[in-house]
């Protein structure tokens, strides 16, 4: 016996006491118990002993749940056995999976086939608390339909919302169909749904089309897609193993409450196979019936159409500490998840006697598992014109909390900084500057704060008559000839600056930013009328204009797209484009006037 089991070790022949299976499988789940609506990542792992690949791999059926994600990777490992390199490969198929059902709900254990091996995941059950998306009599009441395998579609009975896939077929599944399923099929005005195409199919497919956006009637509508193509995998329905192709998957946000349809989608597939043997198959789903519900009434004071969703708000202020007429920055930064390009900003001040400039606001949108989320940041400049403290009161903002289902008041911190003189007088290499602050002090103070004070200084009569007539003729001609070469840079500065913002206006007409047309706009105005029409209120800027020189046609016209600028950035479809072309039509038309004027002396001519 010694001499046998030395020959296997010198051979490599394993005995049956050091056999090893050929495959594992198990399944593992970050969390067992969750509530309705929640998400849980599920692991399906594949262990094989060696470079071969598996007969047959058939994975859990997640009908009960919304497959958000679906990721796959593999890792080899080599270790020595009885003196043989030997090679362990783990096969990981990793679902980021939301509950949609509530109760105790199994996930039937997957299978796996090398060779005359066998391995059996156990199965895992998932306790989802809360109420249920979708009524579980409902949902299967077709499983005990007629399960042959023929190519007819049979009969279509009429499905409201996301039940069992395949659940319109009364007469028996056919071998290839596309399922439009949702995560929900109730859902508040502006909450998100989130629908996904997938094609069915009982035999693989050699070729299938990746379907647009949908673009149903009453929703915006949103891909969540991130660019990577997601693979077939396998699940078993009805007791038959089907193939399921993503095809699709979108996030909706209705724009007002009722029974809404999402209609039925229509593809062609291509069945694998030999090049003579194939045969395209067009197939189409079932359309969709949501209910869409109206936020409850009446809504508390200070809320605003759009905001709907799990938000969190909040301020501050850079620097901590400034000097008077030294601007500062305002941040509020919203996030969370929703319809963030729809999410309007709440409104807040510092009182009249600090002067605040037109904010800027950016939306960065993040999706997190599937749901449209993101961060807004609004950037505010404060010029504070008094010493003491500059407080940013606590800002009251009213949301619908979609995780709630309620209206959630959501209050900042206030926030201060110190305002002190500034004592220090004119800085080295400063002083013109610092005259000039000076100088406008007790007016409106443009945004340029360099632009030259011109004064007589140089008309005053000299000591000496003679001396005094030559030195100043010098000087006025050095001066003349100083002034035409500035006025020269400034004409082809101001030729430069509008030749960029016509470029701009083209890459505006493109993306669709309202606040990139409002900002071109207002800069226009600004370089024709000087800086500090941009602390001008809004009614009081057609007069302002007309006084530095505009036509009141023009004034009008300027202060309009302004006003409607502001109000479309928040405003869905069409109104954006109107927006946007009126503000860049009327950049250009003052444009068309900007080269020869001098702002800082329509400014000073206007005071």
């Amino acid at each position: 016996m010694r001499a046998l089991l030395l020959l296997c070790c010198v051979f490599g022949v394993a005995t049956p006491a050091f056999a090893q299976a050929a495959i594992a499988l198990t399944m593992v789940a970050s969390e067992t118990t969750v509530a309705r609506g929640d998400t849980f990542r599920l692991d399906v792992v594949l262990t094989v002993n060696g470079q071969d690949a598996v007969d047959e791999l058939e994975l859990p059926d997640l009908t009960d749940f919304t497959v958000l994600r679906e990721n796959e990777s593999q890792q080899a490992s080599f270790s020595t056995r009885n003196g043989r390199r030997a090679v362990t490969v783990e096969h990981r198929r990793s679902y980021l999976l939301r509950a949609i059902k509530s109760g105790k709900l199994t996930i039937a254990g997957a299978t796996a086939t090398l060779g005359n091996d066998v391995a059996r995941a156990q199965p895992i059950v998932i306790t989802v608390s809360g109420k249920a998306v979708v009524d579980d009599d409902n949902a299967n009441q077709n499983n005990g339909g007629d399960k042959n395998n023929g190519v007819d579609a049979g009969s279509e009975a009429a499905v409201t919302g996301s039940a069992e896939p395949g659940a319109r077929f009364t007469s028996g599944l056919p071998q290839i169909f596309l399922e439009l399923r949702t995560d929900r099929t109730e859902a508040w005005v502006g909450e998100q749904i989130t629908v996904v195409g997938e094609i069915w199919s009982r035999v693989p497919l050699g070729s299938w089309p990746r379907v647009p956006g949908l673009k149903p009637p009453g929703f915006v509508c949103l891909s969540v897609d991130d660019g990577v193509r997601p693979q077939a995998v396998q699940r078993r329905l009805r007791g038959q193993v089907f193939n399921v192709y993503p095809v699709t998957r979108d996030a909706l946000f209705a724009l007002s409450p009722g029974t809404k349809t999402l209609p039925p989608i229509e593809i062609e597939v291509t069945p694998a196979g030999s090049f003579f043997q194939r045969q395209d198959v067009r197939v189409r789903s079932g359309s969709l019936d949501l209910e869409i519900k109206p936020l409850p009434e009446p809504a508390p004071p200070g809320f605003v159409a759009g905001a709907v969703g799990a938000f969190e708000i909040r301020t501050s202020i850079k620097p901590q500490r400034t000097t008077v007429g030294v601007p500062v920055t305002v941040v509020v930064e919203i996030t969370g998840v929703g319809n963030i390009d729809e999410v309007p900003l709440p409104v807040w001040g510092v009182g009249p006697a600090n002067r605040t400039f037109p904010a800027t606001v950016r939306r960065d949108r993040k999706d997190r598992d599937g749901l449209i989320s993101g961060q807004i940041t609004q950037e505010t400049l404060v010029q504070p014109s008094a010493p003491g403290t500059l407080t940013v009161p606590s800002i009251t903002w009213v949301v619908f909390d979609t995780n709630l289902d309620r209206y959630v008041t959501k209050q900042t911190t206030p926030v201060s900084i110190v305002v002190v003189e500034d004592a220090d007088g004119p800085r080295p290499g400063n002083s013109a500057r610092s005259s000039t602050r000076s100088a406008i002090a007790a007016g409106t103070r443009p945004l340029a704060l360099d632009i030259e004070l011109r004064d007589h200084a140089l008309l005053a009569p000299a000591p000496a008559i003679g001396a005094g007539v030559f030195i100043a003729g010098i000087v006025v001609g050095l001066i003349g000839r100083r002034r035409r070469r500035r006025i020269d840079s400034d004409h082809g500065q101001r030729l430069r600056r509008r030749e960029k913002r016509r470029v701009d206006a083209e890459a505006i007409r493109t993306t669709g930013d309202v606040a990139a047309a409002q900002r071109l706009l207002i800069d226009a105005v600004s370089e024709r009328c000087g800086d500090d029409i941009r602390a001008v209120d809004a009614n009081a800027l057609p007069a302002v204009l007309v006084a530095r020189g505009l036509n009141e046609p023009l004034a009008n016209q300027i202060a309009a797209a302004i006003l409607g600028a502001e109000a479309a950035r928040f405003a869905p479809g069409g109104q954006k484009q109107q927006a946007i072309q009126q503000a860049l039509q009327t950049a250009a038309a003052v444009d068309a006037g900007v080269v020869d004027i001098d702002p800082a002396d329509a400014a000073r001519g206007a005071r």
